[in-house]
């Protein structure tokens, strides 16, 4: 479909130069003109006019593009440019363009140091043992603890209640087969043929192309030139 509208460019342009160039930018004819892409994405393009303009990139797989452009400026000087685009953003290198100052150097930030606390550790305190002052009468006699069987009470008997019943197992039952209703016969549209298309403007008898074109197809991508006559 690109090449279809690059011819266009083509034919526009050829219409212009018919009408002369006379100095003036919309009526320069292109001279030549290249054009070629690749199924692996990289393409490039190149043409030069009749006012001096000329113009080349091309691209590789990664999208990165590198190129130039030259025009004449209203004191009849040519200028020219060179530019690299990518990850980078856009890149222009001419002897007319103005160069950035240096950056200044920047200063890398100093540190500063703030001194932490140090740790202190929590002192240990022995736990005091508390007195019984109700024995110091000295009528706590552990002998009278020795015999295990001592102001022991029989043990209570322990409750134990039956086990409950189990549920029976009962089997669900069987699922029933659901109705399933056919779908229904739908009738498909019948063709309609298209009308043909019909060129409203007669083709031209009176136009030259004053050049050769050629444009070449091909599994890998296309390759399109064109040289004025």
């Amino acid at each position: 479909m690109n090449a279809f509208v690059y011819l266009f460019a083509v034919f526009v342009a050829v219409v212009q130069a018919q009408r002369g160039y006379s100095n003036d930018p919309q009526n320069a004819a292109i001279l030549n003109e290249e054009r070629f892409l690749s199924v692996s994405g990289a393409f490039g393009a190149a043409y030069k006019q009749e006012d001096g303009v000329q113009f080349k990139e091309e691209s590789d797989e990664k999208g990165n593009r590198k190129g130039s452009y030259s025009y004449v400026d209203p004191n009849g000087v040519t200028r020219t440019v060179h530019y690299t685009a990518g990850v980078n953003g856009f890149q222009p290198v001419g002897d007319h363009l103005p160069v950035a100052p240096p950056a200044p150097p920047q200063v890398a930030p100093q540190p500063q140091y703030q001194p932490q606390p140090q740790y202190q550790p929590p002192q240990y305190r022995a736990p005091v043992a508390p007195s019984n002052s109700q024995y110091d009468d000295g009528s706590y006699n552990p002998a009278l603890y020795e015999n295990e069987n001592y102001n022991q009470q029989p043990a209570a008997p322990v409750y134990r209640p039956a086990p409950a019943p189990q549920p029976q197992y009962q089997p669900a039952p069987a699922p029933q087969p659901q109705y399933q209703p056919q779908p229904q016969y739908q009738p498909q549209p019948q063709y309609q043929p298209q009308p043909q298309y019909q060129p409203t403007t007669p083709p031209s008898h009176r136009f030259n192309f004053p050049g050769k074109l050629s444009l070449n197809r091909s599994p890998d991508g296309y390759a399109y030139s064109f040289n004025k006559a």
